[in-house]
């Protein structure tokens, strides 16, 4: 196997950087924006969740692709449909017309992952751990800067302008990506019968990061269904700053799980991801215990950048672990994660609205506990 050289590396980097940047500038900011078109706010919101309706199948769908047609083509043809779905965007005069961007841009965005990790595990050499870490990072830092700037953004310069300009960068990512070198693995597809038997092959291992990557999703979900409901008008004054305080919690996890995504890669080369899953539990339980034992404001913000060292230790040790496949396999593999992703949030969500009619504790105890679930990964994970 070929080294990459810096060149690709630092391409690889920015594709994974604009590759999550889209998705995560939209969340915050979706609702708002169907209604400012006329839509109701059960329009809305089924608007907001139709991304996720159309991005389950078409992960699937995106992973055998990438088997079949190699990760440099699916990455580009990936970044060059985010691109224009995006700049659709901005020029849409209708809720409905919203609708139906919103499902061709989950298209785009389902094809992207599956791509970006297959061809990352691939270049990755003898220093698993710390490659995928590498390249892991700025999709954990695309995620806190899109969510933490989204609205500002849009609230300063409107929707349209930000919109063309991320659309402007995911089409330079695409035009780098184009220059990106061919590799023997760019192309590993046996059949639909070898992509089962690449997967059966790797069995337990590709189990345990499905499950690593569904528990930690579960946990995501919770906390966005109902933390800031649970809180508002308990911990903070109202909804607006309940919003915003968990919309700064989200974000400094994510920047403090952008550095420990590197970290934890290097433990994994040396100690094995079994004591980079043990660490992510103990961080993950431990951070939200934290403000279910005392419930403030100050301990909200400390259990995030306490979670934040979790949520990198699961992103790392689920990926290492699903392409731990065949390369015949791999995309697939990959796009079952991505399906993961966002059943877990579909789990979580509705079990956070639940609890958060309860009080906040109810929100915060049972996100501490649902990452004790993947515990049983350590049964069927390798070093």
């Amino acid at each position: 196997m070929a080294k990459p050289g810096r060149v690709e590396l630092l391409i690889m980097a920015f594709v994974g950087f604009t590759g999550i940047l889209d998705t995560s500038f939209m969340i915050p900011i979706i609702a708002l924006y169907a209604e400012s078109l006329g839509a109701s706010k059960a329009e809305a919101g089924f608007i907001a969740g139709f991304y996720s309706m159309i991005a389950i199948p078409a992960s699937i769908a995106a992973g055998i692709l990438v088997d079949r047609l190699g990760r440099k083509r699916m990455l580009v043809v990936g970044l060059l449909w985010d691109a224009v779905s995006v700049f659709m965007y901005s020029i849409v005069a209708s809720s409905s017309q919203l609708l139906v961007v919103r499902g061709l841009h989950a298209i785009g965005g389902s094809l992207v992952y599956p791509a970006f990790i297959a061809r990352t595990r691939e270049i990755s050499g003898e220093r698993v751990g710390y490659s995928v870490g590498m390249l892991l990072a700025p999709v954990a830092l695309a995620i806190a800067l899109g969510t933490a700037s989204s609205g500002f953004l849009t609230y300063m310069l409107g929707y349209r302008i930000p919109l063309i300009a991320i659309s402007l960068i995911i089409l330079l990512a695409g035009i780098l990506a184009l220059t990106l070198p061919e590799r023997p693995e760019e192309r590993s597809w046996r059949g639909l019968r070898g992509v089962v038997e690449g997967i059966r092959e790797a069995g337990p291992s590709a189990a345990s990061g499905l499950w690593l990557i569904l528990v930690l999703y579960i946990t995501l979900g919770i906390i966005v269904g109902g933390l800031a409901t649970s809180i508002s008008g308990v911990v903070v004054p109202g909804e607006r700053e309940a919003r915003l305080l968990t919309g700064i919690g989200v974000a400094g996890s994510s920047l403090v799980a952008a550095v420990f995504l590197v970290l934890s890669g290097l433990v994994s080369d040396v100690r094995g991801v079994r004591l980079v899953i043990l660490y992510s539990i103990a961080a993950s339980t431990l951070g939200f215990t934290l403000p279910a034992a005392v419930l403030n404001p100050q301990t909200i913000l400390l259990g995030f950048i306490v979670f934040g060292v979790g949520l990198a230790g699961f992103l790392l040790s689920s990926t290492i672990l699903v392409t731990n496949v065949p390369a015949k396999a791999r995309g697939t593999s990959v796009g079952l994660q991505q399906v993961l992703n966002i059943v877990g949030v579909a789990v979580g969500a509705p079990m956070g609205g639940f609890l958060a009619a309860m009080s906040p504790q109810h929100v915060l105890v049972a996100s501490a506990l649902i990452p004790l679930l993947a515990l049983l990964a350590l049964a069927y994970s390798r070093r």
